[in-house]
């Protein structure tokens, strides 16, 4: 018994013993995990270094800047420090104690771009000198019998292979980089070029300012990487090597060549690690280049160095893979993802289509284009860029124009939307819509149309109203009092009929209109037809009618005495409305906002419509305009802004037109904020950059402003962005050539088409919400002379901004003899929601005394033009 207790004793010692070991080396474990994001634009950024320096831990954020590592903190101590590094980008570094502090949290890290000389990105003091050329491999090209270096097992991303290169002490270009394969048995790696500085000890500084990619899927051969888009040059010995990005599959077993040559090589095996010299072991690098020399003579004949390759079959297969990589990300209508939308690399052939969760992929490389479509949608191509990872797309409904159309037979003349407008209050035939005015006689299609004049006095309710006046229609009541709560226009047949929608001055209503007033009712229009309702997608599938109130619809014909003096064509015949005029036509809310004469008023006004109107974008930006406008200071506005600051997550047109309202209000803090989520949801346009950059000036960060600038010249300079349109680079160069207070002989090609005259002027800036809006504009002088543009039609070419996605463009008016005038035709958009105009007047542009003010317009009435502002 005595032995038997003693020996349970010590097992039960030797378990707790045991059990403390185990649980101090759980939790010394800490998972470090967090997402890496651009300061500026928030974007996130692919495959950034992240790790412990010179301690063998370490990671790669993936290609939407997500990480996670796991690491054990009992091999680390206090002074030991996590550094974050990209190319372009300031070391960004935390103390093992703060990485501690942030255990099991999802950390977010802003790297800070470096600064970029706008000077010396755009100006240039003088043309540079003819250089003679002549090609040169430098680097070692034997492949050797016993030496090689390696991936094995797991792997480790940010491991890296480099070897030093010694060269001539001549500049020379890097055209192209050469490596031999010897095994790989995964399905393909994602690699990183990077070349360093070959003075130093170690690789330390990097001589790219780009990312150099390559999707690795040579299992034994020769690869060969294009270096000469990077523009890369070198003026001494360099260090070139691959760095390990990502595994696709489950295996890492790559092997490359060495020299059997004596030379130096650098290997680390995971991101910040540290660095391991080995003096006689190169691996087999070769490189490309051009040497530059400076000389006024033509160019020589190049003169390329052939290397002798003698390797057999079994060894290497003589090939170079072709550098391809793999494109994914989410298709959404509405914000809901869509499944089994087909997306096609027009390139390539290969078909793909979404699965459950709106998610593809596809392969694709650098300039491929790809194409999604999907039946009753409106498809969308988008172009694969070389840092491109992920697209994300939003569709739309496919719609299609309601025409009005001539009825021959009867002799019905067409008329235009100014006659519409000008004949709604007479013709009790016309109906007003959010695509459009639209007559019952030669709209094309099924129409019954009910005015005021037919009401008679029994109506009490919109239900009484229309019973017996529509053929068809059936209504379903909830209470005694006839209070309608649903109407169908067809599908009496079907088991599940669908409510009709209605259409309530322009806006969309959910549910039945009981809080309309039946004495302020104008007109009412029921649309039934499929025809007829094809516009407005799955919202009209059981019809839609639509309601005219008195309030917002009133044409309010002008006189022949207002016309006079106002702007007119060259056919001294048009009719030219108000900004009041056009007000008449807001929807009902919105009127009755401006009416109220206290805030109380007003925020019972708001609270009376979010309910029915909330989802509608229109609703939230003109809310926030008004309440910015009478009551910016009150702690309702501000909640209010807050709120409306997250709604509508992937809609690009509601986040500039609320950009815009903030612009116009001051609140340069806020649409930075804005313009930021437009470039996360479009970062591969040019205006998202100068949008951003723009309003970084504008807020006081013209340090920012300009680094974001000088990154766009440098993105163009490389390739990443084709050609601009001439009215967008324009208003870029305009806004440069102001903040770096550049004089007109200093300028390079990028700007001698800028202005040439250096006298007093004023600067009309115009920017809308909706790339997919028409705008013609008319400016007309002094002298009554008109100038017309549009943004179908911009400059010499004639150039559609509309297919190009830019919204904006400026225009200059010198000395300010007189005052101008400028009027706009709105065409509308695919959406047939309004549209924000933002008008900016800078006097005394680019000088001391320049003065900015703003106009917003609610671009609504179609077909009509319109008068926008007066200048001076």
């Amino acid at each position: 018994m005595n032995v038997n207790c003693f020996l349970n004793k010590n097992l039960l010692i030797s378990i707790c013993v045991g059990f403390l070991l185990l649980s101090n080396c759980v939790f010394s474990q800490i998972n470090f995990k967090g997402v890496v994001t651009d300061a500026d634009t928030g974007l996130s950024l692919p495959f950034v270094n992240i790790g412990f320096i010179n301690k063998g831990l370490g990671t790669v954020s993936d290609e939407y800047g997500s990480f996670a590592f796991l690491f054990d903190s009992a091999k680390l101590s206090s002074l030991d420090t996590l550094r974050v590094s990209f190319v372009g980008y300031k070391e960004y570094k935390l103390p093992f104690s703060s990485v501690i502090d942030l255990d099991m949290k999802s950390n977010k890290i802003k790297l800070e771009p470096e600064v970029v000389s706008l000077n010396e990105v755009v100006l240039t003091s003088s043309k540079r000198k003819r250089r003679n050329k002549t090609e040169k491999m430098v680097g070692y090209s034997f492949v050797g019998q016993y030496k090689n270096g390696s991936w094995e097992g797991e792997g480790a991303l940010g491991g890296e292979l480099v070897t030093k290169i010694n060269v001539n002490k001549k500049n020379r270009q890097l055209n192209a980089f050469y490596f031999y394969v010897l095994k790989n048995t995964s399905d393909s790696l994602l690699l990183r070029v990077n070349i360093y500085d070959g003075t130093t000890d170690f690789p330390e500084k990097k001589l790219t300012s780009k990312s150099i990619k390559y999707t690795l899927k040579t299992k034994i051969g020769k690869v060969g990487i294009d270096l000469a888009p990077f523009d890369i040059v070198v003026a001494d010995d360099f260090s070139i090597g691959i760095e390990l990005l990502k595994v696709y599959g489950n295996k890492l077993n790559l092997v490359v060549a060495g020299d059997d040559t004596p030379g130096v090589s650098y290997r680390r095996y995971v991101s910040q690690g540290e660095w391991k010299r080995y003096s006689q072991d190169a691996l087999t690098y070769f490189v490309s280049t051009t040497l530059l020399e400076e000389g006024n003579d033509e160019d020589d004949v190049l003169l390329e160095e052939k290397l002798t390759t003698n390797y057999t079959n079994e060894q290497l297969l003589q090939s170079i893979g072709r550098n391809i990589g793999v494109v994914s990300g989410f298709v959404f209508k509405e914000g809901e993802r869509v499944q089994g939308v087909q997306v096609q690399n027009l390139f390539s052939k290969e078909v793909t289509t979404t699965s459950e969760d709106g998610r593809y992929s596809i392969k694709a490389k650098s300039g491929d284009e790809l194409k999604f479509s999907f039946a009753s949608l409106q498809s969308e191509l988008r172009t694969v860029l070389e840092t491109t990872f992920a697209i994300n797309v939003a569709l739309k409904e496919q719609v299609t124009e309601l025409e009005e159309v001539t009825v021959t037979s009867f002799g019905k003349k067409k008329r235009t939307q100014e006659e519409l407008y000008r004949d709604f209050d007479d013709d009790i035939e016309i109906i007003k819509t959010s695509f459009g005015i639209y007559s019952k006689q030669t709209s094309g299609y099924s129409m019954s149309i009910i005015d005021e004049s037919e009401f008679g006095s029994g109506a009490s309710s919109l239900g009484n109203l229309l019973r017996g006046k529509i053929p068809g229609l059936n209504m379903l009541s909830t209470d005694k009092l006839d209070g309608s709560t649903a109407i169908y226009l067809r599908q009496n047949a079907t088991s599940n009929p669908i409510p009709a929608a209605f259409e309530v001055d322009g806006l969309i209503v959910s549910g039945f209109p009981e809080f309309l007033d039946v004495s302020q009712i104008k007109r009412i229009a029921v649309l039934s037809g499929l025809a007829s309702v094809a516009k407005y997608g799955s919202i009209g599938a059981g019809g839609v009618i639509i309601i005219n109130t008195k309030a917002a619809n009133s044409s309010s014909k002008i006189s022949g005495s207002s016309r006079k003096g106002m702007a007119y064509t060259q056919e001294m015949d048009e009719v030219v409305i108000t900004e009041e005029e056009a007000r008449r036509n807001w929807p009902d809310f919105l009127l009755e906002l401006y009416d109220s004469q206290s805030l109380i008023k007003a925020q019972d006004i708001y609270n009376s419509y979010e309910s029915k109107y909330g989802t509608n974008p229109n609703f939230n930006i003109d809310a926030s305009t008004y309440f910015l406008e009478f009551w910016g200071n009150e702690v309702f506005t501000e909640e209010l802004i807050s709120k409306n600051l997250n709604r509508f997550s992937n809609n690009v047109e509601y986040f500039k037109a609320l950009a815009f309202v903030l612009d116009k209000n001051k609140k340069y803090d806020q649409s930075v904020y804005l313009y930021k989520q437009i470039l996360l949801l479009k970062s591969n346009f040019v205006e998202s950059y100068r949008d951003l950059a723009n309003a970084y000036v504008k807020n006081g960060q013209s340090d920012r402003g300009e680094n974001l600038y000088a990154r766009y010249f440098n993105l163009m300079k490389e390739g990443f962005f084709s050609k601009q349109p001439e009215a967008l680079q324009n208003v870029i160069n305009s806004e440069v050539k102001t903040l770096l207070d550049i004089s007109e002989n200093e300028l390079d090609n990028s700007l001698s088409n800028f202005i040439s005259e250096d006298n007093v002027k004023t600067r009309i800036l115009l920017e809308w919400s909706d790339d997919a809006a028409e705008l013609n504009f008319q400016f007309i002088s002094p002298d009554k002379t008109v100038n017309s543009w549009s943004n179908t039609q911009d400059g010499e070419l004639k150039e559609s901004l509309i297919s190009k996605g830019v919204t904006s463009k400026d225009f200059f008016i010198y000395d300010n003899q007189g005052s101008w005038q400028i009027n706009a035709d709105y065409k509308g958009n695919k959406s047939g929601l309004a549209t924000y105009l933002k008008v900016t007047i800078s006097t005394d542009y680019g000088s001391e005394k320049q003065k900015d003010s703003i106009e917003l317009f609610r671009m609504d009435i179609k077909n009509v033009n319109r008068k926008l502002i007066q200048v001076p």
